[in-house]
């Protein structure tokens, strides 16, 4: 299994990525937009096919030498905000 940051090397704009939380929850759609700067942050959406979530995000900072737990939030139809939903616990692309 690939850390999360190695996944993050290579993904593309449009890859179908797949988010597993450590709740077992899983949120699955292509990507975009993607924001990844190596030994500092990163932050990747998805467009999960759902019928209420719109967008889901997973993102993480790299403080003193070590990434924070990854967080997943989304945001559904009828929200003023963001929410947050778990910590993700893994990410692939779907091939």
């Amino acid at each position: 299994m690939e850390s999360f940051t190695e996944t993050l090397e290579v993904v593309d704009l449009g890859n179908r990525i797949r988010i597993e939380l450590t709740d077992g929850t899983v949120f699955e759609g292509p990507a975009s937009p993607i924001d990844y700067v190596p030994d500092d942050r990163f932050r990747l959406e998805i467009e999960p096919r759902h019928e209420e979530i719109r967008r889901c995000e997973v993102s993480a900072e790299c403080v003193d030498g070590e990434w924070t737990t990854p967080e997943v939030r989304h945001f559904s139809l009828g929200d003023d905000d963001w929410t947050v939903v778990g910590e993700a616990d893994n990410i692939d692309i779907v091939r």
